[in-house]
This record gives C-alpha cells, sequence and structure tokens, in this order.
C-alpha cells in the first residue's frame, strides 16, 4: 500500500480523516494555498485531539516551507520593548520576573519599555552583560 499524498490544494477534510494513511508530502505554491492552509491549521489546531494530528504538523511545515521561499521572514525587533518582549516569551517569562533578571523595579522597566524614561548605561550594561543582547543592539536602542 502506497503512502497517501495530499493535494497540493489544502482540503477541508477533518483531521482525523487524513490520519487514517500516513501523510508524506503537503505543498503550498501559492498565496491562495497560503492562505487556506493558515485556516485549515487553525481549525485543526483548536480540535482536542490537535497534539496527535500528524496532518497538522505537516501542514504546518508545509506553511514554513513556502514562508521561508517567499521571503516571509519577521525582522527582528528594533525598539527597546520589542526587543524585551521577544526575551520574554524565549524565556516565558512576565515582566516582573524580567524586572528581577535585571535587577530594576517593574515600574522602572514599564517605564523603559514605554519609552516614557531613557536607558542609561549601566541598564544597556545590564541587557548585554545579563541578556547577552549584541552590545551593537544595544548601542542603536540608546542612541
Amino acid at each position: 500500500m502506497s503512502p497517501t499524498v495530499i493535494p497540493t490544494a489544502v482540503s477541508t477534510v477533518a483531521p482525523t480523516a487524513l490520519r487514517t494513511a500516513p501523510v508524506t508530502t503537503i505543498r503550498v505554491t501559492n498565496a491562495e494555498e497560503h492562505e487556506a492552509a493558515i485556516n485549515q491549521l487553525i481549525e485543526w489546531n483548536h480540535a482536542p485531539d490537535a497534539a496527535n494530528n500528524p496532518a497538522l504538523e505537516a501542514l504546518a511545515d508545509a506553511v514554513a516551507a513556502y514562508e521561508e521561499a517567499a521571503g516571509h521572514r519577521p525582522q527582528p525587533p528594533q525598539t527597546l520593548r520589542g526587543i524585551l518582549e521577544v526575551e520574554m516569551f524565549k524565556r516565558r517569562i512576565r515582566q516582573r520576573q524580567l524586572a528581577e533578571i535585571l535587577h530594576v523595579t517593574e515600574p522602572r522597566l514599564s517605564e523603559l519599555m514605554k519609552g516614557k524614561r531613557e536607558m542609561n548605561l549601566d541598564f544597556a550594561r545590564r541587557l548585554h552583560t545579563i541578556l547577552h543582547i549584541p552590545a551593537e543592539v544595544v548601542l542603536h536602542l540608546s542612541a
């Protein structure tokens, strides 16, 4: 028995129907298919058995491959707020925990992130030494 190949166009078949046979290839080749694939991913991701759905993973890989090939890469954040939000996301922490890590008060960190307070040399040094944010990025932020 040969493996099932899902057609290039994304169908709206229930994820359980696709699990009956191994999924080998899914391709997203244009913007219309990409949009349909994203909608399908959202639908499948809300299913109670999403974790056990190999079709969901295969479709996510196909979407990622299309986005990579089409140049859909997010730009790194250019603001202090953006950089710190990414850092909090990576570490799976909240702003209060980040303030503790950086040895500043939470209100001060909040003011820095909102742009209500200027970053001083001590805080810039902490970004570089504690969070390992490249010095060039820190200097660009403080300019």
